[in-house]
């Protein structure tokens, strides 16, 4: 059996971000957050140039990631409607 990752958030703004979401898109990003624990590199996945922080694409949201395989943590970054300003 594969061992479990847990799942931090980065800060309390990242748990605001989520809140903030309609009632359609939270729960497929709570989904795939909860994915993450088991495969922290699912297909389709994208790894930011320059940066240790991975991407997953939801519709118009992006979920910005980290992997610490060491210690079996995903830490989530940010989850953001995608705009000119996700990245930053």
């Amino acid at each position: 059996m594969a061992k479990v990752y847990g799942v931090r958030f980065r800060s309390r703004s990242v748990r605001k971000e989520l809140d903030g979401l309609d009632d359609e898109t939270y729960p497929r990003i709570v989904a795939v957050i909860y994915y993450l624990r088991e495969n922290p590199r699912p297909a389709g996945v994208k790894k930011l140039i320059g940066q240790e922080v991975y991407r997953i694409r939801l519709g118009d949201y992006r979920v910005l990631y980290s992997v610490d395989d060491k210690a079996k943590e995903v830490r989530i970054e940010a989850v953001r409607k995608r705009d000119e300003r996700t990245y930053e």
